[in-house]
């Protein structure tokens, strides 16, 4: 009996330990780890839809620009949209300014950073006068689809529904095995009828 009774509280222990480290630890956040956008190399004047996943619904998403290379010019104002039912964000963007951009969209709530870069030409998607006087293009081509980078952001640190229900599982074996221990106790100290 004694046996049974610290093997039931060994495994409740071991249960009960083993989903503390599970729910303690990082996962990356789920979806798409990477921006879209509808068009990689567009002209000046053109636009681009950005879309990205993996955001907590309704979270506000800040949209921000990084410009590198090409004539002089700004990138586009940062702005910010809210994420839909799903964690998901889609917006459509206005380059007024020849260059290479990086677009990347980070969640305020969740830190999650999905990013996408776009080239813009100066004019003739890509066959005229890129502002560099030798007719040529002198922007680096990117996918039409997405041409990401992640960049790391705090991951998603709550704890799975099958790891919270595997620690109850554990809690209650530990208070079984505890519930047994004390009756034990109570009928070895009862002296036997005579």
């Amino acid at each position: 009996m004694k046996k049974t009774i610290a093997t039931l509280m060994l495994s409740g222990v071991v249960v009960f330990a083993g989903v503390t480290p599970a729910v303690a630890s990082t996962y990356p956040a789920p979806g798409n780890e990477q921006g879209t956008v509808s068009d990689g190399t567009i002209d000046r004047g053109e636009s681009i839809t950005f879309s990205g996943t993996g955001y907590f619904p309704g979270e506000i998403v800040n949209i921000t620009f990084e410009k590198k290379g090409g004539p002089k010019g700004t990138a586009p104002a940062n702005f910010s949209v809210v994420a839909d039912s799903k964690g998901t964000i889609s917006t459509s963007i206005t380059f007024e300014n020849a260059g290479n951009y990086l677009i990347a969209a980070t969640g305020a709530t969740s830190g999650n950073v999905r990013s996408a870069r776009v080239s813009v030409n100066n004019g003739n998607h890509g066959r005229g006068n890129n502002g560099n006087g030798k007719g040529g293009s002198n922007l680096v081509s990117v996918s039409s689809v997405t041409d990401a980078g992640t960049t790391a952001a705090p991951a998603n640190t709550a704890a799975e529904p099958g790891l919270v229900a595997w620690g109850l599982v554990g809690a209650g074996v530990l208070a079984a095995g505890a519930a047994s221990v004390v009756v034990a106790r109570r009928r070895a100290s009862i002296p036997a009828p005579k």
